[in-house]
Order: C-alpha cells, then structure tokens, then sequence
C-alpha cells in the first residue's frame, strides 16, 4: 500500500511540468514547454509554472467583450464598446448590452493581442495629407458606378487605421492622386506598395484586400497598363469567386451584404471593358450571379446623404439588356433565311426599355436648366451615365435594322421586314443618337468644373457620332441629317469628350478615331469614291493573326475602345517555331489579314455581346437549382431563348466581319 501512495506523494518531474499559471487561468491547453510555453510566448505574457511561483496579479483577460443585444440576435460581430458599439452608432440606434460581470470595453478598445495589432506594412496610421486623398475620392470618384463598391462610412474608418488596413488605404489614395493630380509622383509607389501586399496574401482573399485590388485594376486601366490590369481582373474574378460574392449571404448585416453585391456588380462593369463580350474573356456572367440589385445610396450611405434615387441599380439592368441586345445583333448577323421573329423581339425589348425609361429619376432628357439645377447634387454623373446608357441601348437594339451599317442584319432577313419599320428604325436611331450627344454638349455647357465620368460615356458618345454620320451619308428617311450637321455635331461631341477625358489613356484612341471620321466625311462631301489603298485589309507579315482561320479574325474582332485591343497581346510562339509554321505553309504567309485595321474602320464594342452554345442553357449547378437571379418588378430584358426555340436560328459565338469601307462607298448601291 505504501508503494502506492508513494505515487502521490512523489516529487514533480522537471522534465514534465504542470500547466502554467496564465494557461491555468485563462482556461487553455498548455504545451507545457519549459522556461516558456507557447501560448505565453506568443502572446507576450510571464509564463510560470507551480503554486510557490504564481504571480500575485491574474493574467489580464484576452476574450472580446459581451456582444449588444442586436448584433447577438443578428449574429455579427459586435466591437463591444460603450456607451455604443460601433454598429448601432453607425445605424444611429440605441445600443443594449444585457447584463453580464463581463466587463465592457471603453470607447476607443486598445488591441489586447499582438495578432490583433498585426500591420499589412509595418506602419502605424497614414498621414493627414492621405486622409485628405481617401475624403476626395468619396467626394469626387465614389459616384461613378465602377468605384461604388466602398462603403464611405466603413473605408473612411479601415483607411485611418492605416496599421490593418494599409492596402485599401494606399490604393484609394493612389486613384485620388491619379484623378485630381494631387501627390501623382507618389501615386505609383502607393500602388505598388498595395499590389505587392495582395500578392503576398494571394491565397487568402478578404473583402478589404479585394476592394484594394479593383481599385488597383483601375489605375492600370486609367495609366494606360491594360496587359496588367487584364491580368489582375481575373485574380479579382477569382477572388470573389472564391468568397462565394455571387451568392446572397443572410447572416450579415444589411451594409455588409451590399458591399459584397456592389463589390461583384462593379467588377462586372469593369470587366465588360476587357472581355468586349467574347465568352472565353468573360469572367463573371450575368447568368451566374445569384444577387439583388444594388440599393439606392440613401440606404447605403445613411440617411444624411442625398440619393441617387436608384440610378446604380437602372445602370446594372441596363447592362443586363445591352448585353442581351448583343446576342441578338451576332445571332441575326448569320442568319440567311428570313427572320420572322426579328419584329417581336425588338418589340419585347422596346417594351423593357420603356418601363426602365420610366424609373429613370430625371426622365429620358437633360435640358440645359435640370443640368444646372443638379451641378450641386455629387450623383449627376451617375444620372447622366444611366440617362445616356438607355439611349444607346436603343441605338444597339434599332441599328440592326440599317442597311448596309456594320451592325445590321444580312439583306435576306432586312428584306423580308416591312419598309415602314425599316424607316422607323432609322429614325429612333437618329433621335436616340442625337440624343446622347445634346447631353454631353448640355453638359459640357454648364458644368464650370470638369467632371469625372465613366468611361462608358465616352464609348456611348463614340458609337453615337458614328451612328450619326451614318444616317447622314446613307440615311433613307426624309428628314435624315446633312452631312454637315452631323459633322458640326460631332465636333460638339469631341468637345465634351476632350474636356471631361482630356489625359485619360482609356479614351485617347476613341478622340482620334472621331477625328479621323469627322475629317474623312468632310474631304468626301456628297461624293462617293472608292478606298484609297487597294491593300488596306493586307496584314502586316509575321504578326500572329496571320496564322489564324477567317471565321476567328472575324470572331475577335475587338472595337478601337477595347483595352483588350490596346493591350496588344502575342500569341506567345518563338521565333523558331513561327519560321517553321511559314516554311510549312507559305501559300497562307501572304494571305491579307482581316484582323487588320483600316485607318478610317469604326468598329464597335457594343456588339461584341457572348451568345452562349445552348441558348436554353440550364445553371442549376450544385443541385441549388438556381437560376440568375435580379430582383426587381419587372424582367430586365425579353428571352431571346423562348423566341426561337422551334426555330432554325444559326446563332453562333462570333459576329462576322465588318465593312471597313462604310464612309466611303454607299453600300446600298
């Protein structure tokens, strides 16, 4: 027996020690390591071990503080300070927490862990003169659609704690800077500095992080590094992807759950920019994006901040049509029977447009007086975006019915449609063109200080001025324009274009390619000749398209505005390999390229909408069932699908060449 209670009594090993006082304490596993434990030692306390050592003070205490009533029934996270947590103050609620002997956290909680402290670049705050940066975005920058996915209130406070949010700090001091011309020399090293910081925590995304990276993408759109930024908008697709962005998620709050929709709808914006609607660059299709549509500002930004009256979330249904008008412009181009459903599909879609055009909050036209009564108000170029993008989804839906315009449909469906309905859809693009550049040139007019616009402003004035210069020369109505109208107006639209875009690298190549057209129409007159250069299609010999099958040039043919375009990417071969495709076909070597631009070729982005395989394609992946999903009170646009189900329609993957030759020769004759 005494062997036994021997046992008990025997003296503690040294090499086994029992668990420290902190671990003991704080209720933890102990590693017990000698000298130290781990726990102690990350986290910076005395480690001791026995009851002779025990220190007279308790380890201080490292768990967070109660949560409110409300964040506990909504299951957030709750910061636990007093008199309000920071949540309810940012409600403007009142703030309940129950009652507990667990202490409450003073108003301004010091970080009680090493881990919680831990800085993106080693730094404490940003300085005062990049608080003033991030309050000039939000005032200037914040209203264009593609910026919207900051919460002000949220990244105003992430951006002054520049020590855990430094990434997102740096970038929107970055795009300020780029925009304004403030600090443009430090511009490029805030950038680099985020952009490294994301690629070293590539592989665990947030929404700060993320939120930094778009903002990234968009300085190397506005500095002319579209390869970069081409590149870095498919980490971003990837990223939120990977965090389930496209999928509504009901155990957040409300601000949290519109950050996320925002988030996914401006990267689709932005990536409309690149992929020009070609399926195999599209990242985030609309047909996989599970989300309401955004909310108005007045329920995002808070309640003292003046509305948008929902204009953001007109602009996303209006990018959903635009683009389903573009699937039906490629499906109609390779047609070569007559089209019986043409009329009622473009009926279906004027019928959607009408009733968006009836949400709009400053209606479908921008006299000079509303302009001046809305220069105060920081949303007018977000109306002035939504106001212009609805015009020129008429323009995109009528324009197919122009003979002889690139975008029109073949002779064999235009033929087999009423003439009356031909001329009236040559008039509602003459009135929906015109439209768009009285805008710009009313807006031009009475703004005293330049505006910051979206860039697809610019590309709707483009297709516009070409539209109109269209119908001047080849127009069949009566009341068609005069060559020389058409070309005072688009001097108006230049105008407006170089004053509000005058060092943006995105539209450089649309101003010169209006100049051109404006210039050739005025040396051409009333007087059709023929093209200038009997090899203007001929490609320039040893570039990568030479290579390539007719039906794939006339498939990626990219618009003068497409950054994939002025990204200029090669296919990649080695010389060597490239020398050795030549010997083995030198009958194709000099064949003419039809990927090769004529200097006075408008061609068009708009048009370059994907059409997928099976138009009756079902996306109920992962057994959810779903099908894309955007709350509203209406459908955004008609079916294309459900009109051509019993019937052959040869839609296809790619559009079919243009004709470079348009302002020139009247195709007509």
């Amino acid at each position: 027996m005494e062997t036994y209670v021997g046992c008990f009594n025997g003296v503690k090993s040294s090499s086994l020690p029992g668990t420290c006082t902190q671990c003991r304490h704080r209720k933890v596993r102990c590693d017990k390591q000698q000298d130290t434990c781990g726990n102690c030692e990350r986290l910076g306390l005395d480690c001791s071990y026995g009851p002779e050592s025990v220190s007279p003070n308790r380890p201080r205490r490292l768990r967070g503080a109660r949560a409110c009533t409300f964040c506990r029934d909504s299951k957030i996270r709750c910061s636990g300070t007093a008199p309000r947590c920071s949540n309810c103050k940012r409600r403007g609620r009142q703030c309940v927490y129950p009652a507990s002997k667990r202490p409450i956290l003073s108003f301004a909680p010091v970080a009680s862990s090493p881990d919680e402290e831990e800085s993106e670049s080693g730094a404490s705050a940003i300085s005062e003169e990049m608080l003033s940066l991030v309050d000039t975005f939000f005032e200037k920058i914040y209203p264009m659609p593609s910026y919207a996915f900051l919460h002000p209130e949220t990244t105003k406070r992430r951006c002054r704690d520049g020590a855990r949010h430094k990434a997102l700090a740096l970038a929107v001091c970055a795009m300020t800077a780029l925009y304004t011309g403030q600090n443009r020399e430090q511009a490029t090293v805030w950038v680099q500095e985020a952009e490294q910081y994301i690629w070293q925590h590539l592989e665990s995304p947030t929404i700060p992080r993320l939120q930094a990276l778009l903002l990234t993408i968009h300085y190397c759109m506005e500095a002319g590094r579209f390869q970069r930024a081409f590149m870095l908008i498919a980490i971003a697709a990837r990223s939120a992807a990977a965090m389930r962005l496209n999928h509504e998620r009901q155990d957040l709050d409300p601000t949290a759950k519109e950050v996320r929709r925002r988030i996914v709808w401006s990267l689709k914006i932005t990536e409309r920019y690149f992929s020009v609607g070609l399926p195999e660059f599209e990242l985030c299709p609309f047909e996989s994006i599970y989300l309401q549509l955004p909310c108005s500002e007045e329920l995002f930004g808070g309640a003292d901040q003046p509305g948008d009256h929902g204009s953001y979330s007109l602009h996303v249904r209006l990018e959903n049509v635009r683009r389903d008008i573009m699937k039906l412009t490629r499906g109609v181009a390779l047609c070569e029977q007559p089209y019986p459903l043409l009329e009622k599909l473009v009926g279906d879609f004027q019928q959607g447009l009408s009733e968006i055009g009836s949400l709009m909050p400053d209606g479908i036209e921008l006299p000079l007086y509303r302009i001046a009564e809305l220069l105060g108000n920081p949303w007018l170029p977000r109306r002035v975006l939504v106001m212009i993008a609805w015009h020129q989804s008429h323009c995109d839906l009528y324009r197919i019915m122009l003979t002889g315009y690139p975008e029109a449909a073949p002779g064999v469906v235009l033929n087999a449609v009423d003439s009356d309905y031909v001329a009236e859809a040559e008039r509602q693009c003459l009135k929906h063109s015109t439209a768009i550049i009285q805008i710009l040139t009313n807006l031009n007019q009475q703004s005293t200080n330049r505006l910051l616009l979206e860039f697809d402003i610019a590309i709707c004035a483009y297709h516009a001025t070409r539209l109109l210069l269209f119908i001047s020369r080849f127009g069949k109505t009566r009341d068609r324009p005069s060559p020389e109208f058409a070309a005072s107006r688009a001097d108006l639209c230049l105008a407006a274009l170089k004053r509000f875009y005058g060092s943006s690298a995105l539209v450089r190549p649309i101003i010169e390619e209006m100049q051109r057209s404006v210039r050739i129409l005025s040396q051409l007159g009333c007087r059709p000749i023929s093209p200038p250069s009997p090899d203007v299609n001929k490609s320039t010999p040893g570039e990568p398209e030479d290579q390539l099958s007719s039906a794939v040039r006339a498939r990626q043919r990219l618009a003068i505005h497409s950054l994939l375009r002025q990204a200029e990417f090669s296919d990649g071969d080695a010389d060597e390999e490239s020398a050795s495709i030549e010997q083995t076909n030198p009958k194709d070597s000099g064949a003419p390229c039809d990927t090769q631009f004529s200097q006075i070729e408008l061609t068009n982005e708009q048009d370059q909408g994907p059409v997928p395989s099976t138009l009756n394609e079902d996306y109920s992946e992962n057994g959810l069932n779903q099908q894309s999903q955007f709350y509203g009170d209406s459908t955004l646009s008609p079916s294309v699908s459900d009109q051509t189900d019993n019937f052959q329609f040869p839609f296809s993957l790619w559009f079919g060449q243009y004709d470079q030759d348009w302002l020139y020769n009247n195709p007509m004759s």
